[in-house]
Order: structure tokens, then sequence, then C-alpha cells
């Protein structure tokens, strides 16, 4: 009979952090790059009134009309760059070192995964906060926003994929920060 060699219980944690980096950065950057490609072809003319007597208004639903918008594209794109650079670093970190690196390299990825997390959730809620008023429109004394979303369907559902996808990112940068704080904490113990 074959004796298995068991990995000590230290490598196979380690192991398991490397593989959960490297797959949720990986998730992140598609997740990311999902996001940018439904903003860039959101663009969705509208027509309002009938093509037999002549349209009342024709105009164009685009990401770039929205501050908002631009702003969480922006974000997306920092996230793509961020979380393929940094799975190489943590490729190298892992895989080219025979030891584990060291409490720093561990607390510097945290604090990069917070900043990135929180760039995330401030480009969601940018972009959610401008979806709504596109779905419902706002009507306050002194201010009035029709809403976009009757008028463009096939751009309101990109912006929606979009967005969702952006929070799917933000997810994997939460699990990120949270599995980066177990390392350090369990390290400094």
């Amino acid at each position: 009979m074959e004796t298995k060699e068991r990995l000590p219980k230290n490598t196979q944690c380690s192991n398991l952090f490397t593989i959960s980096q490297i797959l949720l950065r990986f998730l992140a950057t598609i997740f990311a790059m999902t996001s940018i490609i439904m903003l860039l072809v959101s663009n969705e003319e509208i027509y309002i009134g009938s093509e037999a007597f002549g349209y009342l208004f024709v105009g164009k639903a685009q990401y770039s009309y929205s501050s908002a918008l631009r702003y969480m594209l922006v974000v997306d794109v920092g996230i793509c760059v961020f979380s393929v650079l940094s799975t190489i670093v943590v490729l190298k970190a892992m895989k080219c070192s025979k030891n584990d690196p060291g409490h720093d390299f561990y607390f510097y990825l945290l604090i990069f995964d917070e900043v990135m997390m929180i760039m995330a959730i401030s480009g969601c809620a940018s972009a959610t906060a401008i979806g709504m008023v596109a779905l419902k429109g706002l009507n306050k004394p002194g201010i009035s926003w029709a809403p976009v979303c009757p008028y463009a369907h096939r751009f309101c559902s990109k912006i929606t994929l979009s967005v969702a996808s952006s929070y799917a990112a933000f997810a994997c940068l939460a699990t990120l920060t949270i599995i980066g704080a177990c390392k350090l904490k369990s390290l400094l113990q």
C-alpha cells in the first residue's frame, strides 16, 4: 500500500490562500472588463413620436453624458489594470520565493486591496444613483428630470448589466480584503 505524503497544514493554507488570491483577482478583472464593455456599447438613439408624422424628438442616450457613468468607467479601468498588476505581484511573491512573504507584503497587499475596494464601491454607488434617475426620473420643486429608460430600453439594460458586473468586481475585492486581513492576522499571532 502506498502512503500519500500529506503537506503540512501551513503549506496547505498557503496554497489555498494563493489560489484564492489569483482566482479572485482574475474574476475582479473579468467583471470590471465586462462592465467596461457594456458601458462602451450602451449607446442608443431615442425616437419619440411616430415615423409617419415625423419624430417630435430624436436624441441619443450615451454613458458619456453622465459624469457618474464616466467615473464608473474610469474606476473599472483602474480595477482591471491594478488587478492584473497585483496578480503578477502575488504570483511572483508566492511562487518565486521559497519562503512565505513576510507580514509587510501582506499588509501592503491588504492596503492596496482596500483602496481598490473603496474605489469600486464609489463607482458602483455613483452609477446606481444616476441609474435610478434614468429609471424613475426626478420631480422635485425647482428641478425635473424625465426618466430615460421608458424610451431607451437597450441603453438601460446594458447600463444595468454594467453596474451589476461592477458590483461583482466589488464583491471580489471585498472578499480579497477579508482574506488578506485573516492572513495578516494569522501571521501576527
